[in-house]
């Protein structure tokens, strides 16, 4: 919802400023998402509204339940026409997180990532990415009741790449009088954008932030995350040193497993060795991210080498986690989100 076009037509229409606030309220406490659904105004006031700004500034198209009923895939529309997508996850027992998109389409082409092969469409404005909230939200309400713990900023998109619109958002989150989340139920995931790691240190520090990292070498890291040649690894990891420095705050780690290209022993020893010349094991989560199908070349490696891989990890005293690839079948996983 925009706000500042709503409190516009609100005045211009000689309506009461309180009006505003029951509006805002019904959208942002009780996931209204159309003003016929705003009962708290007079239906006179409604259909008034119904010629001024729209509630949300997306448009539910299509849902998809896994077979699980474990992630909930939603395919947004925009006004433009423009598509994106959205995933609900039920990660924990009664707790969904939301990931969310930031760009239609993404320019950062990552070799194993489906979004990529899109190329950059525009960025979505705040009122877009926080939308996808609400509309996700009254949902999940309608459905069974449930909320929305927690906000992963991990959709299509690099979300440092939109800055200005992923603040927003933020805010918007974590406003006590919007949507109310905690900063430190929010994480935004960057594949490397180093002037975005350090605007977000100074503006977000109890955010928790993410990293695509993939690989430790320069020349294979820029072949599957082509913004290391732009941002090298010697960049990222003095820009990872100055955010721990300033916040104090844990870093997690997504590595993709790409069978034959990433995954080898010899590999985890290289993994080692970079992270500990940014910081102590205890200011890093490694979150290992079997490759889910998204057409090409690349395979997953089987469960056997994944446990391996995790666990020469752990002797070396890092925390690993291997992700649990949910809604895979509905192409709601990491990598599969594409706007279709």
């Amino acid at each position: 919802m925009n706000l500042n076009k709503l409190a516009e037509f609100i005045k211009e229409n000689g309506m009461p400023e309180f009006r505003l606030k029951q509006a805002r309220d019904a959208v942002y406490k009780k996931y209204a998402a159309d003003w016929s659904e705003i009962t708290t105004l007079p239906a006179g006031l409604r259909d008034r509204l119904s010629y001024g700004p729209p509630v949300l500034s997306v448009k539910v198209l299509k849902t998809l339940t896994s077979k699980k009923h474990d992630a909930i895939k939603f395919c947004f529309g925009m006004k433009d026409g423009h598509k994106i997508e959205t995933v609900l996850l039920n990660i924990l027992p009664e707790k969904w997180s939301l990931c969310v998109s930031t760009q239609i389409g993404c320019p950062v082409r990552c070799a194993f990532c489906a979004t990529g092969r899109k190329g950059l469409r525009r960025n979505l404005s705040p009122d877009e990415i926080s939308d996808q909230f609400l509309a996700a939200a009254g949902y999940l309400k309608k459905l069974n009741g449930g909320k929305i713990s927690s906000v992963i900023f991990m959709g299509m998109g690099e979300p440092f790449l939109n800055y200005g619109s992923v603040s927003g958002a933020i805010n918007t989150m974590t406003d006590p009088e919007l949507i109310g989340l905690g900063h430190r139920h929010i994480s935004v995931s960057t594949s490397g954008h180093v002037p975005g790691i350090r605007a977000f240190a100074k503006d977000f520090p109890q955010c928790n932030l993410a990293i695509s990292l993939h690989a430790v070498e320069d020349e294979l890291r820029s072949q599957l995350v082509p913004l290391n040649s732009t941002y090298p690894l010697n960049q990222l990891a003095k820009a990872l040193q100055d955010y721990i420095l300033s916040t104090k705050r844990r870093v997690f780690v997504e590595y993709v497993l790409l069978d034959g290209v990433n995954n080898s022993r010899s590999t985890t020893q290289k993994i080692n060795s970079w992270l500990r010349t940014v910081a102590a094991p205890k200011y890093f989560t490694i979150n290992l991210i079997p490759y889910n199908k998204v057409g090409g070349i690349f395979k997953a490696p089987t469960k056997e080498r994944i446990q391996i891989f995790s666990e020469l990890l752990q002797d070396m005293g890092w925390e690993v986690t291997v992700r649990k690839s949910l809604g895979d079948d509905i192409a709601g996983a990491c990598g599969q989100l594409a706007g279709r």
